[in-house]
C-alpha cells in the first residue's frame, strides 16, 4: 500500500484541497492481488488504489473510454516475422500505467483509506487518471501513442496498437496491450527504444518474451518459439469446477442431439458468457 501511495505522489496524481460546495466526491478502495509466475509459483503481493468510477456519468463526467488493444492475429504475424529474421522479442512492463493519463475533467475523490490527512472535508483533486475511472484506459493509450509518435513511431492502419519505426538501417515493431508492451526489431534497437521511452515512463524491461496475456512462450534449442496456454486453461477449469473432470478426445459427445427448443435454462448467464469468451481466447494458440 505504501509503495502504491509513493507512486501516486511521485506522479503528482492529485492535490489535497477543500471540497467545493455542491460537489460530491467519488469514493476509492484498496484492491489486493497476488501475482504469480508462469509456472504458478508466487511472485509478489500487490496493492492498488482504485477509484469508484461507476459513480460518474458518461457525457457529463467523462466522454471517452475505449482503448484499442493489439489483435491476436497481429501478435502471431509479428512473432513469425521476428523468428524468420532471427530478431529478439523483448517484453516491457509499465507499472501504474493508467496514472499517466492527464485528466481534462474536474474529478474530486475522497482520500485513500488509512492515508487520510487533515479534516474530513479535505479531498483529492485528481490531475492524473486513476484505476477505476471510466476514461483511464483511453487517457493512458493517448498519452502513450503521443509519446511514441514524438519518438518517430507510426501506427499501422490494420492495427492501431501496432507501431512501426523505420530508418535506413533499423526496423522496430512495438505491440501494445494496455500496459503490456512487446518490442522486436533488428540490432539492439529495442533496448535503446526502451531507454528512450523510459525518459517518459517508468518502464521495466522483463527481458526475452516468456509470458504475455496468458500465453506462455518457450524458446526451443533450434531457435523456434512454442506458444501454449497451460496456466490459462488450468485457471479456467478451476473457476468452472472442472479441474477433476476426465479429458475427452473430442469437444463434445458424438451421440448428442442438438435441438432448438428442448434445452435447460442457464442459471447464471454471466458464467456461460465468461466460459465462451475464454474458449474463444484459447484460439490464440
Amino acid at each position: 500500500m505504501q509503495e502504491e501511495i509513493n507512486a501516486l505522489n511521485t506522479n503528482n496524481t492529485w492535490v489535497l484541497t477543500t471540497l467545493p460546495p455542491g460537489v460530491q466526491p467519488i469514493g476509492c478502495k484498496w484492491i489486493f492481488k497476488i501475482k504469480y509466475n508462469p509456472d504458478g509459483s508466487f511472485q509478489r503481493n500487490k496493492a492498488r488504489l482504485v477509484a469508484n468510477g461507476f459513480h460518474k456519468q458518461l457525457g457529463f463526467d467523462y466522454f471517452e473510454t475505449f482503448s484499442p488493444v493489439i489483435k491476436p492475429v497481429t501478435i502471431r504475424i509479428i512473432l513469425t516475422i521476428a523468428l524468420q529474421l532471427n530478431w529478439s522479442v523483448n517484453q516491457i512492463d509499465k507499472n501504474n500505467a493508467f496514472l499517466y493519463g492527464d485528466l481534462e475533467e474536474s474529478v474530486y475523490m475522497v482520500q485513500p483509506p488509512r492515508f487520510e490527512i487533515g479534516p474530513s472535508n479535505v479531498v483529492c483533486k485528481l490531475y492524473k487518471a486513476l484505476y477505476g475511472l471510466q476514461q483511464a484506459p483511453s487517457l493512458w493509450f493517448h498519452k502513450l501513442i503521443a509519446t511514441l509518435i514524438s519518438l518517430g513511431f507510426s501506427p499501422t492502419k490494420s492495427d492501431t496498437s501496432l507501431f512501426l519505426h523505420f530508418t535506413n538501417d533499423t526496423t522496430l515493431f512495438v505491440l501494445i496491450y494496455v500496459d503490456d508492451i512487446l518490442i522486436t526489431g533488428n540490432s539492439t534497437l529495442p533496448f535503446n527504444s526502451s531507454s528512450n521511452l523510459n525518459q517518459h515512463f517508468a518502464l521495466k524491461n522483463l527481458g526475452s518474451l516468456q509470458y504475455f496475456l496468458g500465453v506462455e512462450a518457450h524458446w526451443t534449442s533450434d531457435g523456434g518459439l512454442h506458444l501454449s496456454q497451460t496456466m490459462y486453461i488450468l485457471d479456467l477449469l478451476q473457476k468452472t469446477n472442472m479441474i477433476s473432470s476426465k479429458p475427452q478426445p473430442t469437444p463434445m459427445l458424438s451421440t448428442s442431439r442438438l435441438t432448438k427448443d428442448v434445452t435447460t435454462v442457464v442459471n447464471d448467464p454471466s458464467l456461460y458468457q465468461f466460459v465462451v469468451g475464454s474458449l474463444q481466447y484459447l484460439l490464440i494458440t
